[in-house]
């Protein structure tokens, strides 16, 4: 069944990129550490990047995988990808070799540095609701499976700013361009309001806060543990924030005291909200500067509608927890024009299982209050959400229970008043094995990410187990509860 077309809108990244050069010709579009660019300069040079990818052998639903840092060479490459019909594949800088290897794998990309050259380059046409990136989330298997979006899917979170009048203003981004949810609330975004997006290079609070000022940002996507640091840091200043009339915070569940605590220091709120990759991105909000609801994530965007249902897909009523599904809005400018991911990538059954019965089945749990606002309990079963990045614990676990001299291991989520959770791996050591803490923090920063390293490391004679040999996870979640302990990233 064709979807209904994006009103007022054109329907693919890569019409985005020639219709705003030649309505904004001379407006900035992106601005990185390196250099800036207008949205003319944007097609220009995706234009020249576009002729080095064809010499190379790129072809339509090709896909192609880039790891770089935040500045304007990544989104051109991204950019580019759109252009020409590719399938863009973002791979986290830092994640370790082994872990690159396992993705690339998986979606048959080949890695590629920009190599621009100045030949004639025939565009192709391109598909609206064909696959354009691939990205990679888990599911607790700790499987990786990849998140297929359409063009179209990209271009509608900057359709959904515009509705509110949110995505006006220079827009900054330090959270990594490798997520596809950062392209499309960054630079495509302001290919859809012809607005500038500036490329954060540091994460570091106190060079975000600088880039703040120093670029008189208005919007800013960040996680709770960076506005966490925005408030410890006493160099940052509401000096700082002049210029920044939107803080959006999301990817994890930010702490209570944190909204109080920021605008007493910078003397303006901030709003929060519900996302996930398979949305793509932006799936709830909070408004700005209404009454606070505690616990709340806000309202739906206008082309969503939230259900929530049990374990049998009957649906739920207010107040009622249980899974948070979506599905289209059917009334008003924007009903039936939400799609969610195409499917995972190479994965059948995990895509009818996610998209079974019409509706986006997300696998978070929540409620919704008399408001219609979200409230979500948990992400996902066993997902670790540290400081807006995901970390499931099979993938660890499966790592520690290769080395023999572990006999079992199970990584489970500590509350961490600035991060959100961290991890905490539980070990049964082999009989007779020589092996302590460090050396199963060793293995694992080695092997993993430093982000997915657990912060400690508890032994166990054995694990509580169920009737059916499975792991009691429940219990080993009680034995971490207690006061929330801080941690550095």
């Amino acid at each position: 069944m064709p979807v209904r077309p994006l009103p007022n809108c054109p329907q693919t990244v890569a019409e985005l990129i020639t219709w705003r050069a030649s309505t904004h010709a001379d407006t900035v579009a992106l601005v990185g550490s390196t250099r800036q660019l207008t949205f003319a300069g944007l097609e220009k040079e995706t234009t020249r990047l576009a002729a080095g990818l064809i010499a190379q052998g790129f072809a339509p639903g090709d896909r192609v995988a880039m790891s770089m840092p935040n500045d304007v060479d990544i989104v051109l490459g991204f950019l580019t990808a759109m252009r020409l019909g590719l399938t863009w594949v973002g791979i986290s800088r830092a994640y370790t070799g082994r872990e690159r290897q396992t993705l690339l794998a998986d979606c048959g990309a080949r890695m590629y540095e920009p190599q621009p050259l100045d030949e004639p380059v025939e565009f192709p046409d391109i598909d609206p609701v064909a696959p354009a990136v691939i990205a990679y989330t888990s599911g607790t298997t700790g499987v990786p499976k990849g998140a297929t979006h359409s063009q179209r899917n990209l271009v509608v979170p900057g359709l959904m700013a515009r509705e509110r009048d949110d995505g006006h203003g220079t827009h900054g981004i330090y959270l990594p361009f490798t997520s596809v949810n950062l392209m499309c609330l960054g630079p495509i975004n302001s290919l859809v309001n012809a607005t500038t997006c500036v490329a954060i290079g540091s994460s570091q609070a106190l060079d975000v806060a600088n880039a703040i000022r120093d670029h008189a940002i208005m919007r800013l996507s960040a996680s709770a543990a960076t506005v966490i640091d925005f408030v410890n840091d006493d160099r940052i200043t509401p000096s700082h924030f002049t210029s920044l009339e939107r803080l959006g915070v999301g990817g994890s569940a930010t702490p209570e005291w944190l909204f109080a605590a920021y605008e007493t220091k910078f003397g303006r709120p901030f709003g929060t909200g519900y996302g996930l990759t398979e949305g793509p991105t932006t799936v709830t909000r909070t408004e700005i500067g209404a009454p606070r609801n505690p616990g709340s994530a806000g309202g739906p965007l206008e082309h969503l509608v939230i259900e929530i249902r049990d374990a049998n897909t009957n649906l739920l009523a207010t107040g009622d927890v249980g899974e948070v599904c979506l599905r289209p809005a059917t009334h008003g400018l924007y009903a039936d024009i939400y799609t969610p991911m195409l499917g995972y990538w190479q994965r059948p059954d995990a895509t009818a299982q996610a998209l079974r019965n019409g509706r986006l089945h997300t696998g978070d749990i929540g409620w919704l209050d008399a408001q219609g606002e979200l409230h979500i309990e948990d992400r996902r079963v066993d997902l670790i959400v540290r400081g807006g990045t995901n970390i499931y614990p099979a993938e660890i676990e499966r790592l520690l229970n290769d080395d023999p001299r572990i006999l079992a291991s199970a990584v489970i989520a500590k509350a961490d008043e600035r991060l959100g959770h961290v991890p905490v791996a539980f070990i049964q050591a082999a009989d007779g094995a020589d092996i302590d803490a460090s050396a199963v923090l060793a293995l694992c920063t080695e092997n993993l990410a430093k982000f997915k390293v657990p912060v400690e490391v508890r032994f166990v004679d054995e694990f509580p187990r169920n009737s059916m040999g499975k792991i009691l996870r429940t219990e080993l979640r009680s034995r971490l509860e207690g006061q929330p302990q801080h941690n550095e990233e």
